[in-house]
């Protein structure tokens, strides 16, 4: 089913505002930031983010393109119609114009042969006044119903010139942005070597904290298949479900800047992983919240990666990495936004990433699909 003007609209406020989180958090990375991983996934999520607010520029222009055609065959239509009305009440004026001098109406009534046919006379006369009249009355009400389509295929075409103007607009931006990105890319190769055992080394922080996650929740869904949720359990579990697309961001502000899944490194095609969850941008220090009701399950962590949060909302799982200053323990109850604790930040860094992963039992969920887009 096609998207509504409406619709259409809010996606694009929504891309402009994450343009707008992720161009900020650029502009706050350091100089000991610049040249760096975290720099580089914020380029990338902002040309992401560019070819996504094209496309639905381009969403834009197909539902103008789309009505500009209906209404330009509509006024055919209508124009057609009006001048078919117009002919015809053209052909009654002339009629009446070619038999004014045959018969008086009056002459024509009286000499009936009796009242009853004087009357059928008469309402012949009248209901002949009166189609006129209403045609007449038709072909004003078809001209004002066409003014009207006429001017909003105006307004129509306006709106068109203005989305193809910021379209061109937002293409020199996404080239400025390659451009950077590019840049920041040929920097990054510039020191390959360092660049690579760094990555290397991440990655495998990367996997131990993965497999140790894992772990966790593996022990979870065997400890639910021995003791079943209880009713107040099933009940955050219901309600958690039904929130899906709805529930809070784990963080005040964000910009996704890791996707679900597959993830191959910009510069080393070779250095790909798997990803259970997404990486958010953030200013450093940030609190992590809550994302729903639910009872801290795990509090952990390895060196080099922060420590961890799991919370158990019934089948779901929440999952928070690269946490410091963490304010709950196990056993913990939480409430839907209550603070957690903090993203690790680097010393001196303006922007700190957040690590947050969505269970249903034990199969990763890709986040997006579940917190709010606002």
């Amino acid at each position: 089913m096609s998207q509504t003007r409406q619709s259409l609209e809010e996606q694009r406020r929504q891309i402009l505002e994450e343009i707008g989180e992720t161009n900020r958090f650029l502009n706050q990375t350091i100089q000991n930031q610049r040249e760096s991983g975290e720099r580089l996934n914020l380029l990338n999520a902002q040309v992401s983010q560019f070819n996504r607010l094209i496309s639905s520029l381009n969403s834009e222009i197909a539902y103008f393109d789309r009505n500009i055609s209906a209404n330009t065959a509509n006024i055919r239509r209508m124009t057609g119609e009006i001048e078919k009305l117009k002919e015809e009440y053209a052909k009654l004026v002339f009629q009446a114009y070619k038999n004014r001098g045959r018969f008086n109406v009056i002459i024509y009534v009286l000499a009936a042969k009796d009242f009853n046919e004087a009357y059928r006379r008469f309402k012949y006369f009248q209901q002949y006044s009166e189609f006129r009249k209403r045609q007449v009355a038709e072909i004003t009400e078809r001209q004002k119903e066409l003014n009207i389509v006429i001017a909003t295929l105006a307004e129509q075409r306006v709106e068109k010139e203005k989305l193809l103007a910021e379209q061109r607009q937002e293409s020199r931006r996404l080239d400025v942005a390659k451009a950077e990105l590019d840049r920041e890319i040929a920097g990054l190769r510039s020191r390959e070597r360092n660049l690579r055992t760094q990555v290397t080394a991440q990655q495998q922080r990367v996997r131990q904290l993965d497999s140790q996650i894992q772990r966790l929740i593996d022990e979870e869904a065997r400890r639910r298949n021995v003791t079943p949720l209880t009713p107040e359990e099933r009940l955050i579990s219901n309600n958690f479900r039904e929130n899906r697309g709805r529930l809070p961001w784990p963080l005040e502000r964000g910009s996704i800047t890791g996707s679900f899944g597959l993830r191959c490194h910009p510069i080393f095609r070779d250095v790909c992983n798997t990803h259970n969850g997404v990486d958010i941008t953030t200013v450093g220090g940030a609190e992590v919240r809550a994302i729903f009701d639910g009872v801290v399950t795990n509090v952990g962590g390895i060196p080099g990666a922060g420590m961890f949060v799991l919370i158990r909302h019934g089948d779901f799982i929440s999952v928070y990495s690269n946490l410091i200053d963490v304010r709950v323990r196990e056993g913990s109850r939480v409430q839907r936004r209550e603070t957690i604790g903090n993203v690790f930040t680097d010393r001196g860094a303006q922007t700190a990433i957040l690590s947050f992963q969505i269970w249903d039992n034990n199969v990763p969920q890709n986040p997006v699909q579940w917190i709010s887009r606002n």
